[in-house]
C-alpha cells in the first residue's frame, strides 16, 4: 500500500511540472504566432496626392491626399521643408518647378512614395474649395446660404477613396463662387452616380458671380446604374469682364452622390 501512495504522489508532481513549464514555454512564444481567426496584411498603401494654388498668392499651394489605406503622412517639399499633416500647404519661393514627394503608410508600417513635380505659375488658377465633399463644416459648399446640407456618403465607394455629396431632399444642394480669368474657356469635371428612376441626376447652373449671367444651364442625365460613379464634364466661357464664377447644382427629384469635382483651365 505504501508503494502505491508514492507512485501516485510520483504522478501528481510530474503533471504539475509538465502543466507549469508547458504553459511558461507556450507563452515565450504566444506574440510570435497569429492569433486565431487572424488574416494576413495584403492591403498595402498607395500614396497619392494633388494639389492647387491658393487664389489669393500664387506661391501658397494647398495639397490634397489621395493616398488609400494609409494614416500616416511624410511630405518633402525640397530645401528642407517637410510636413507630417495629411493636407499640408506649403509656400514656394515664385515660379517654377518643384519636385514634392509623398510617403503615406499604415500602421502596420508599410509604405509607399509618391513624387510629383509641382508646377507654381504667376496667374490665377481657378480652384474648388473642398473639392472632396470631406470638409467640416460644408461652408465652402453654402453658397452663402450658410453650409451646405448634404449627406456624406462612401457608398458605391467614390473614386480614388474620395468623399462623395449626398443630395436626396430639396433642402440639400452644392453652390460655391471661385475666382477665374475673365474672357476664359473652362472645363469643369465631376464624378457622380444617380438613382435610375426620374428625370434627371440634378439640375447644374454655371453663371457669372457678379452678373448673374448663364454661361450653362442644363439638367444632368441620370446614369444607367446606380451602383458605379460615371465621370461628367462640361466647358464654358468666361464673359469679358467675368472675375467670379458660381457652380450650383440643386434637386431635381431623383437621389444623386457628387465625388471629385475640378476646374482646368482650356
Amino acid at each position: 500500500m505504501k508503494n502505491n501512495v508514492n507512485i501516485f504522489k510520483s504522478s501528481l508532481l510530474l503533471i504539475a511540472f509538465v502543466t507549469l513549464f508547458g504553459c511558461v514555454g507556450s507563452d515565450a512564444f504566444r506574440d510570435e504566432l497569429p492569433d486565431a481567426g487572424s488574416k494576413e496584411d495584403t492591403v498595402f498603401p498607395s500614396a497619392n496626392f494633388d494639389y492647387t494654388a491658393s487664389q489669393d498668392d500664387f506661391k501658397v499651394i494647398n495639397f490634397t491626399d489621395l493616398s488609400s489605406e494609409a494614416n500616416n503622412y511624410a511630405w518633402d517639399f525640397g530645401g528642407g521643408a517637410t510636413s507630417t499633416e495629411r493636407d499640408p500647404v506649403h509656400t514656394f519661393s515664385g515660379e517654377g518647378t518643384f519636385p514634392v514627394t509623398l510617403v503615406a503608410s499604415d500602421a502596420n508600417g508599410e509604405s509607399d512614395t509618391v513624387t510629383l513635380d509641382v508646377i507654381v505659375v504667376d496667374e490665377l488658377v481657378a480652384a474648388f474649395q473642398c473639392p472632396d465633399f470631406l470638409c467640416d463644416p460644408r461652408t465652402p459648399w453654402g453658397g452663402g446660404r450658410g453650409t451646405s446640407t448634404f449627406s456624406g456618403s462612401s457608398s458605391p465607394t467614390p473614386p480614388e477613396g474620395n468623399g462623395a455629396a449626398k443630395i436626396s431632399s430639396s433642402s440639400q444642394f452644392l453652390d460655391q463662387t471661385i475666382r477665374v480669368v475673365a474672357g476664359a474657356t473652362y472645363e469643369v469635371t465631376f464624378w457622380y452616380v444617380s438613382k435610375t428612376t426620374g428625370s434627371s441626376a440634378g439640375a447644374l447652373l454655371i453663371e457669372d458671380g457678379d452678373t448673374g449671367d448663364d454661361f450653362l444651364n442644363e439638367p444632368i442625365p441620370l446614369t444607367t446604374q446606380s451602383t458605379q460613379y460615371i465621370e461628367y464634364s462640361v466647358r464654358f466661357t468666361t464673359g469679358a469682364a467675368t472675375e467670379n464664377m458660381r457652380f450650383n447644382i440643386e434637386y431635381a427629384g431623383t437621389e444623386c452622390r457628387y465625388s471629385k469635382i475640378s476646374i482646368d483651365r482650356i
